[in-house]
Order: structure tokens, then sequence, then C-alpha cells
């Protein structure tokens, strides 16, 4: 049987995919995005939450969210007892935009996904995330094997393409983990961010260009992580193109050890400060 060649142009019209905000308990930050938010269009929002909802709290955010033109609403929360099942599977009804809960810090791990009767999919995770170095790990369950993600990742970057964050002190970056500042939400414009001409430096940064990644077999169904990397390799224009720090995978072997307790990665792992992620 024969096959068409799979097409491997990626078009997404809008200039922004998804966005990252780095919530304090006030929702400031939010307020201060959404009120320069209708400047461009967004489906996908993602906000992170350090410490723990109430129920209240739950209810402002569908009351802000429902108002504004995000489609798809992305949550990660302290564990706190409240937030049980039904309590979720209420939330799920109530919260149409709401597509999916992490709660870190739990004591346990579970994911409750979507289905007839729950409305989002709801990953209980005991790792504790206190900041955003806890981003960028990379494993098999990651991996997103549909056309949209294998055609963004093969011509552009699969993390950082089209996509602004906001940090915990309301700083503008691409990733709230990339060490560039494009200027504070309080006082610059998210059009005069974009505008810089470093805000897009890694967007077209594929796996193709990214040593070790690009011998490997899932590069283009693999997230690509440029805020944390080996620390090894650079490219003519200063680009970071080291293999993704978080990841374990030998390409060239087909084996899969942990990362934070490779020696090789000591030296980066000292550099960003990582050392109580090293697993004894």
């Amino acid at each position: 049987m024969c096959f068409s060649p799979l097409e491997k142009k990626f078009y997404f019209p809008e200039e922004i995919s998804n966005v990252i905000i780095e919530c304090g308990q006030n929702l400031t930050l939010l307020y201060d995005f959404l009120s320069q938010n209708s400047s461009f269009y967004c489906k996908n929002l993602c906000l992170v939450f350090y410490e723990c909802l109430e129920e209240k709290d739950f209810l402002q955010l569908k009351e802000i969210i429902t108002d504004s033109n995000f489609l798809n609403l992305e949550i990660f929360v302290k564990y706190n007892s409240h937030l049980n099942e039904e309590f979720i599977r209420i939330l799920g009804f109530e919260f149409a935009k709401l597509s999916k809960l992490h709660i870190h810090s739990a004591p346990f791990n579970k994911e409750v996904l979507w289905e007839g009767t729950n409305l989002i999919d709801i990953i209980f995770s005991m790792q504790i995330i206190n900041t955003f170095k806890a981003c960028g790990i990379v494993k098999m369950e990651h991996f997103g094997a549909n056309i949209q993600k294998y055609t963004e990742s093969f011509n552009h970057n699969s993390c950082l393409h089209k996509k602004i964050s906001i940090d915990s002190e309301g700083n503008i970056r691409n990733c709230p983990s990339m060490p560039q500042s494009f200027g504070n939400i309080k006082d610059t414009t998210l059009e005069k961010a974009l505008a810089h001409p470093d805000f897009k430096k890694y967007w077209n940064l594929t796996k193709d260009k990214i040593e070790v990644c690009k011998d490997c077999e899932f590069r283009y169904i693999c997230t690509d992580c440029r805020a944390y990397t080996e620390r090894t390799h650079t490219d003519a224009e200063g680009l970071y193109i080291s293999k993704p720090l978080k990841c374990g995978y030998n390409p060239h072997t087909g084996e899969w050890q942990e990362w934070s307790t490779n020696p090789l990665k000591e030296k980066a792992i000292n550099y960003y400060k990582m050392e109580e992620l090293i697993k004894k």
C-alpha cells in the first residue's frame, strides 16, 4: 500500500499559542496580564501556584477566566485536603475552561484522566514544587505523539515557540526559567517585550540543531528545555545547543538513566543550584 508523504508544515495563526504565569495567591499578576491580553488572541493559559488554593480561590479564578478570551486553562497547585475527587469532579462541570489540574506536593501519586463523568485531567503528584526549577524533566510519559506536536517540533523549538511567560516577580520572559527578562508587566507592554530582537531567538532552534538530541529517535515528540541544559555547546549565534539537563536518555545506546545522578551533569547541576534535586 502506498501512502502520501506526511505534510510537515506547521501553521498557527496567532502570534502566541500559550501563556504561563507564576501566580501569587492575590492573583495580581494574572490581573495585570489580562489587562493587556486583549492585544493578541491566545487560547491556552497555564497558572502555577506554589501554595494551596481554597474553594473561594477557584471560584474567583472561574469568574476571571470565564470573561477572558482563553479557551483552555491548566493549573498547577499545592495539595490541600479539600481537593478531593468529588470537589474536582464538580469543578470540572462548572469551570468549563479548566482542562487540566496538576496537584503537587500530594501524599500520593494518581492520575484521573478525562472520561464521561470527569471532564478534566487530574494529576496528583508527590513531587514538591516550590520553584519553576522543577520544570524541564524529559520522560516518555511527557511525549506528545500527535501531528501538531510533531510538525511544530520539526520546524520550531518544541517548548519556547510562541510562548510568553510572567514570572513570580512580574518579569516578562519566554519561559519563567529563562535567564533573560524583557521588562516587567507593571511598566512594560507585552507588545514591546515581544518586539525585542532577543525574545524569539530560540523559537526556531529545533532538535535537529541540538547536540545528542539530533541523533534521538524521539526528537520530534519530545519537549525541549533551553532554560536548563548541560551547558557543553553553543552555536555561532551564542545559543545554547546542549542536550537538556534533565534528560537521562542516551539515543546511542537506547538506555534511560536517572539524570540527577549522572556525574557528567554535576557541573551544570551546581551552576543552576539544583543540588537539592539530586536523588540519593
